[in-house]
């Protein structure tokens, strides 16, 4: 009699995990709905096995909809459908549900399983949503489940990039101290953050136990986030140490770390230095790329030898196919700065020849060139090439044009200009509204220019130290010192300071008012 009784029920059972088997999820649905309205007695056990084919197939409404279909009926999820359900959610962000999810749970007195909770707080954080982060973390312990090293990584990251770099150490020490080993990952999270937010040193002192212990196999990419950190902050000497260390712990360093150490030496105008990096690479089997390369050319422009830098291109870089728009723009911006704009603008049509594309920088570049040398003819000639190319130009370029029609005392031409910039959709910077104040304040036109320093702040930018010192003296010049006293003082508000020479002339100036 009861096997009778439970017939229909195990039919519809079957056919519905064949429907499933075979991929056909609307038809499995269609028979799983027909089920729950006869007069077959369906069970708790047949809703979680038909959400988890839901959730599995990321039909998340229907899993949604038969959820609260089946509370009024007295069933409830198991735990482990409970944290699949809340882990699925993850991926479509539906925080609400989640919650509901996690409050019915604790109705019920039933725990998440350890990965929905990590899979949870990495949402969160990624969505920037640390305070509740914070919270969901805390109510783990209230309801019985104990965050392990993968929970541990997640917050320490999480508060890493949200820069609140206590509250990442915080989670540290409590994770060491539970006697959970940090893994690989852990220390990675941790390093990376700190170094990011330049506490190298700090970064260091908490894993070198770590890294010392030799409990854990500790990654390229930890060592290469302390050798980039302490190389950022100057202490050479640390990341050369630290490279050695991680030879003898039996990890090489690889491309990132030589690049690391070759972009330190480049700035610091060590090029011996740095010709010695470039050669031991190659002796390691390691081949420079073209970020190797570009920053050695970088660093040759930076010291004055762009001719260097050219054979480096013509002698490496181009029997590996390495050379691209910005090698050459580093050397084109080194001629240019030197003088030599024959030389650059020659480089500019080899670019051409060698199939690599001159790009907005390019032409940028050499049009502020031939402007100084008062060659608008070129500069033109320039731009309607760079137009051709359909390259359209961006804010360097617009600042640049603009700086130079004010200096040639084009000022209407450079309004004209900058108002196009803003209607190309191309927003201006500080360094935009400065050419154009800077413009107004030597035409004698500093009422325009008091105009355009008023829109900037309304537009949201805010003054720098240059902004207040060409207002100041346009002010000055015109013998406006009440006005130009007012800005200074606006200017002291920011934080900012008046040259000796700027104020030693608005206080002389004060004073012949005065006493005329």
């Amino acid at each position: 009699m009861y096997h009778a009784l439970g017939a229909p029920r195990l039919i519809y059972r079957a056919h519905i995990s064949r429907l499933v088997k075979t991929g056909l999820i609307d038809q499995a649905i269609t028979l799983f709905d027909e089920m729950t309205k006869s007069d077959c007695r369906v069970f708790g056990i047949d809703y979680n096995r038909f959400i988890g084919v839901l959730l599995r197939n990321s039909r998340f409404d229907l899993a949604e909809h038969y959820y609260f279909q089946m509370l009024p009926q007295g069933f409830s999820l198991t735990p482990f459908t409970y944290s699949r359900f809340i882990s699925a959610l993850c991926s479509v962000k539906n925080f609400n549900l989640i919650e509901l999810l996690l409050d019915d749970m604790d109705k019920l007195n039933y725990v998440p399983d350890i990965w929905a909770f990590n899979i949870y707080l990495n949402l969160l954080i990624r969505e920037r949503k640390i305070e509740l982060a914070l919270e969901v973390f805390h109510s783990m312990f209230k309801r019985g489940r104990d965050p392990d090293v993968v929970t541990y990584t997640i917050m320490i990251d999480g508060m890493c990039k949200a820069r609140k770099f206590d509250n990442a150490v915080g989670f540290w020490w409590e994770m060491v101290a539970k006697g959970l080993l940090p893994d690989n990952k852990a220390c990675c999270a941790l390093v990376i953050g700190l170094c990011e937010g330049g506490k190298v040193d700090l970064a260091y002192e908490l894993v070198v136990e770590v890294i010392k212990g030799g409990n854990i196999k500790i990654s390229t990419l930890l060592y290469n986030a302390l050798i980039s950190g302490f190389c950022r902050i100057r202490k050479i000497d640390k990341a050369q140490a630290i490279k050695l260390f991680m030879t003898k712990n039996g990890c090489e360093p690889d491309l990132v770390t030589y690049n690391v150490l070759l972009n330190y030496c480049c700035n610091e105008h060590l090029l011996e230095d740095a010709e010695k990096l470039l050669k031991k690479m190659e002796r390691c089997g390691i081949k420079p790329d073209v970020y190797s390369y570009n920053q050695m050319i970088k660093g040759l422009c930076n010291a004055n030898r762009p001719d260097k830098a050219y054979l480096l291109i013509v002698n490496k870089m181009e029997a590996n196919g390495l050379a691209d728009a910005f090698s050459y723009n580093t050397i084109i911006k080194a001629f240019c700065k030197g003088g030599h704009i024959g030389k650059a603008y020659k480089l500019f049509e080899e670019m051409g020849r060698k199939g690599i594309a001159p790009d907005v920088v390019t032409f940028t570049t050499l049009i502020k060139a031939f402007l100084d040398e008062d060659s608008s003819d070129m500069a033109k000639a320039l731009l309607h090439r760079m137009l051709g190319m359909c390259l359209l130009p961006d804010r360097i370029f617009y600042t640049t044009i603009i700086d130079h029609q004010c200096k040639s005392g084009k000022v209407e031409m450079a309004c004209s200009i900058f108002y196009d910039m803003i209607t190309q959709g191309v927003n201006p910077d500080v360094i935009s509204y400065n050419a154009l104040i800077n413009g107004f304040c030597k035409s004698n036109r500093v009422t325009e220019a008091i105009h355009m320093y008023e829109e900037m702040q309304t537009r949201g930018f805010s003054p720098d130290e240059i902004t207040f010192k060409l207002i100041i003296g346009g002010l000055i010049r015109e013998k406006k010192l009440s006005e130009a006293c007012k800005v200074w003082d606006q200017m002291m508000e920011k934080g900012f300071t008046l040259d000796a020479a700027v104020s030693e002339t608005l206080i002389n100036a004060i004073h012949s008012m005065g006493s005329a």
